[in-house]
Formats: C-alpha cells, sequence, structure tokens
C-alpha cells in the first residue's frame, strides 16, 4: 500500500469485550470521541475502548469496503487478524503492534484459534509456550479536599505535559491499595488514607513501540500527612474541581474517572 494512504480502517475492543470497527483518517482523535461518548451510540455504552488493529487504504471507499467485509468475519477471525497483524483487504496492517517473537526460546510467535476456544491466542511452534496478553494492573487514588481533587501534570511520554491522575503500574507482589499509597508518595509527596474503592477501568498503553492494556485500580482518598511537591514523573501539581477540570487529560480512561467523579459529586450536592 502506497506511503500516501491516508485512510484507516480501524477496529476497537469496547470495555465489554465486544468489536467495533470504523474508518478514519486520524485515530487518536476518533478514539476520544469514541472515549467520550460521542463517537458512535455502539460504544457510548461500552466504554473505554482501545484499538486492537488497523489498516491503511488510499482512500475512504476502499477503507469503507473493507469495513463492511470486516463486519461480516467471525469474531476469532477479526481476533486473529489484528494479533497476527495480517493484512486485509490488500491494505498492510498499521497498527497497534503486539509481541511477534517467544520471551522464552525467541521463535516466532503464530496466531491460532484452538479447537474449544472463543479466542485465538499466540503460540510459540518451536517451544509450545502461550504468549497470554493479560492486562497489567495499575493502581491510582482520587485524592479530594475541599470539593477539589489533585491531578500531576506528566513530565515523561506518553502523554508528556497532559494532566493525569496519581498512580501507576503495580510492582511484583504488591497490594492495590499498598500500591496506590506508594504511587501518590513518589508523585505528590503526599501521605494519603484510602477510602472507597472508586472503580475498575481498563485502558490501552504504548511506550517504545509496546502495545498493551492495563487495568487501572482507583481508590478514595484523603491526605494525612506529607509536603505536597512534584516528584518522580510529575512535573506540577494541580487542584480542580468538578466544573475546572483541564482538557488535556492523558489517557481515555483516564477522562472517563474524572467525568464519573464529577457527576458524583455534582449529584451529591443537588
Amino acid at each position: 500500500m502506497s506511503g500516501n494512504a491516508r485512510w484507516l480502517l480501524y477496529l476497537l475492543r469496547c470495555a465489554d469485550g465486544s468489536l467495533y470497527t470504523g474508518v478514519t483518517t486520524d485515530l487518536e482523535r476518533r478514539l476520544r470521541e469514541h472515549n467520550s461518548g460521542r463517537g458512535s451510540r455502539y460504544t457510548a455504552g461500552r466504554r473505554p475502548v482501545w484499538p486492537i488493529g488497523s489498516w491503511r487504504f488510499a482512500d475512504r471507499a476502499s477503507a469503507q469496503r473493507a469495513e463492511a467485509r470486516l463486519r461480516r468475519l467471525p469474531r476469532a477471525r477479526k481476533e486473529r487478524l489484528a494479533m497476527a497483524g495480517d493484512p486485509f483487504e490488500g491494505a498492510d496492517f498499521a497498527g497497534p503492534a503486539g509481541p511477534r517473537f517467544c520471551l522464552r526460546c525467541g521463535g516466532r510467535l503464530e496466531t491460532v484459534l484452538r479447537p474449544g476456544y472463543e479466542h485465538p491466542v499466540q503460540l510459540c511452534p518451536t517451544c509450545g509456550r502461550v504468549h497470554y496478553r493479560n492486562a497489567k494492573p495499575c493502581a491510582g487514588a482520587l485524592v479530594v479536599r475541599a470539593g477539589h481533587i489533585l491531578l500531576v501534570r506528566r513530565a515523561i511520554e506518553p502523554y508528556r505535559g497532559y494532566w493525569d491522575i496519581p498512580g501507576g503500574f503495580l510492582e511484583e507482589g504488591e497490594q492495590p491499595q499498598a500500591g496506590a499509597v506508594r504511587e501518590l508518595w513518589e508523585e505528590t509527596g503526599l501521605e494519603v488514607r484510602l477510602g472507597d474503592l472508586f472503580g475498575f477501568y481498563t485502558d490501552r498503553y504504548v511506550y517504545q513501540g509496546e502495545q498493551g492494556v492495563t487495568l487501572n485500580i482507583y481508590f478514595l482518598a484523603e491526605v494525612i500527612g506529607g509536603e505536597e511537591r512534584a516528584g518522580d514523573d510529575a512535573a506540577e501539581l494541580g487542584w480542580f474541581g468538578p466544573d475546572e477540570l483541564p482538557v488535556r487529560i492523558a489517557f481515555d480512561h483516564a477522562r472517563m474517572v474524572l467525568t464519573d467523579w464529577a457527576t458524583r459529586v455534582r449529584g451529591e450536592a443537588g
């Protein structure tokens, strides 16, 4: 496919596990629309969504013809196309790229649908290892003071310069509550006491060309000590009311968390 190809056929996985297809010239913008509830009626009630595959076409008409064919394929066939990174209808796979080689022996992975299984898996034909693409667990906290929530401005990629909820990946063997408290201390210098569980949110994470899915666990929290400072991966701290939230929010799921928080606060105030 020509390097001038502008139209993308994309395949999304929704929060309920279902798949959605569409075409666009700007996938990042389209994802923001889907995850804000403005993308389509189907995805509005199944957020967050994240891309599992896309293919590059020269024009809108060819992309839409391919979309119609992709929609008619069985679910497992769609997943296999995306997981394997195969071309579709003459178009090259455009990403996001998954692992191609076995972590145990270095053999090239194959994407197969095993008998009795609903979803395809990546399998190493050399050593027999199955490469499971599980979500990576993360934890964070919604620290609230006088009706305002604490956010950090990211100092690193991805989303450098965007506002984010304090949190991060769990360490090996770490409980989510402990991870949330640790991340808050590292990023803000504050000691917090966790309250109720706020919710679970899935998202995608792309870093240095590696794409994966995260399971983000958030707690409500209050400050009990420490000294407020921007640390670790944070460039700046800020407190925002439900009607003052910044526009540039890192990660699709974080926008959903803040929307849910603002809605809850307004409901309690009413």
